[in-house]
């Protein structure tokens, strides 16, 4: 028999769907929403709408008079924080609106809040909750978590491939595998996200723009790993209008000539270090990426790619859009050599969610905690 939901989830439920709104707008702040309840009736909802912008918490406040704040229980799924940033701390606000009661649904992360917040609403007299709800709010805000605690963006890998895994011909020719219902899935995928990443060989047999159009949304930065700066000047990944946001990740040992004519255009050209390989570090590459202000990167190929972040341990969660087509081993697999010799070194995946776009069948798979991964 399902437990029923208490009051407190039930709150923090609607907190949390405030906190949603805020996709694609908040980064690299986290998502957060907050709701007022006083004598079991909701007054109020609001939530972190950009970046720079009020907290949601103020927000909150914004909307009550004093009379409703004062006693009022406020629900919130991040802890409030209590430090002087863009905006005012929203611990001293709500001690200040005379809130009684406030329930978290977890701590923050970031080193200069992480437990100071519930601290100071507590010694000013409010009854703090924590953790109603935590895991549900730990999701939602995991590529806020990844940055904070591992100084790198968090990464999702999606992978449109046939039903023998395979995501190109031979020739590189890739339009299109996967439906048009998949694609507008994939461009509101990216209008969520900071960053979209791919390698120079999805640059030079697709020539994608990498942009957001079957959807409403802003623009993704756009990645692309190019050790040698092979990708052309006539890329129409250099032709989008905000110019500055193609960003090229490449070594010093790539042409200083061509650096120079890459920027020119427009596009910012970074140097990271080389690998034993002689390709970018990824794992610099990301921590470069974080210092930069991505928290979330949506890694759309190739094969090289694909492997290379796997290899790196650093693939946080997976989409496999299959269509149910074959192309056979004469196409390009979805990922390249991933150096295994022993089976139980294999990543492993847990398969968290299962949708349906069109024709096209969707696997959304977690980390398998449990596996080598």
């Amino acid at each position: 028999m399902k437990r029923a939901e208490s009051r407190d989830e039930h709150f923090m439920r609607l907190a949390l769907r405030e906190a949603e709104k805020g996709k694609g707008a908040v980064s690299p702040n986290p998502l957060v929403g907050a709701v007022a309840v006083k004598d079991e009736k909701l007054l109020a909802k609001a939530y972190h709408k950009k970046y720079g912008g009020v907290h949601a918490e103020v927000a909150l406040l914004e909307k009550l008079s004093r009379e409703q704040a004062a006693g009022a229980t406020i629900y919130v799924n991040l802890e409030p924080c209590c430090h002087v940033g863009k905006t005012a701390p929203c611990t001293s606000a709500l001690i200040e609106a005379g809130i009684a009661r406030v329930v978290i649904a977890h701590q923050d992360p970031n080193p200069i809040v992480n437990g100071n917040g519930i601290m100071q609403l507590s010694q000013a007299g409010i009854e703090v909750a924590v953790g109603v709800l935590e895991a549900e709010a730990r999701k939602l805000n995991r590529a806020f978590i990844t940055y904070m605690e591992r100084g790198r963006p968090w990464t999702l890998l999606k992978i449109a491939q046939t039903l023998d895994g395979r995501i190109a011909l031979s020739n590189g020719q890739s339009r299109w595998i996967t439906g048009e219902k998949s694609r507008e899935e994939v461009h509101r995928l990216r209008a969520e996200l900071d960053a979209v990443f791919v390698g120079a060989l999805t640059v030079l047999d697709d020539d994608p723009e990498l942009t957001v159009r079957h959807v409403k949304g802003r623009n993704p930065v756009r990645v692309i790993a190019d050790s040698q700066l092979r990708i052309p000047l006539e890329a129409r990944i250099l032709k989008q209008k905000d110019k500055s946001r193609t960003w090229i990740l490449t070594t010093e040992s790539a042409s200083a000539e061509k650096r120079k004519q890459l920027e020119k255009l427009g596009a910012t050209v970074i140097a990271i270090r080389a690998g034993a390989d002689g390709k970018v570090d990824l794992a610099a590459a990301l921590r470069e990426l974080a210092r930069r202000g991505i928290a979330s990167l949506l890694v759309e190929g190739g094969g090289t790619i694909h492997a290379a972040m796997l290899r790196a341990g650093l693939c946080d969660e997976l989409i496999v859009a299959q269509s149910p087509m074959l192309i056979g081993s004469e196409g390009r697999p979805s990922f390249a050599e991933l150096g295994l010799t022993n089976l139980e070194d294999a990543p492993r995946f847990r398969l968290s969610d299962r949708k349906e776009f069109g024709e096209d069948t969707w696997l959304y798979l977690e980390k398998n905690v449990h596996g080598h991964s």
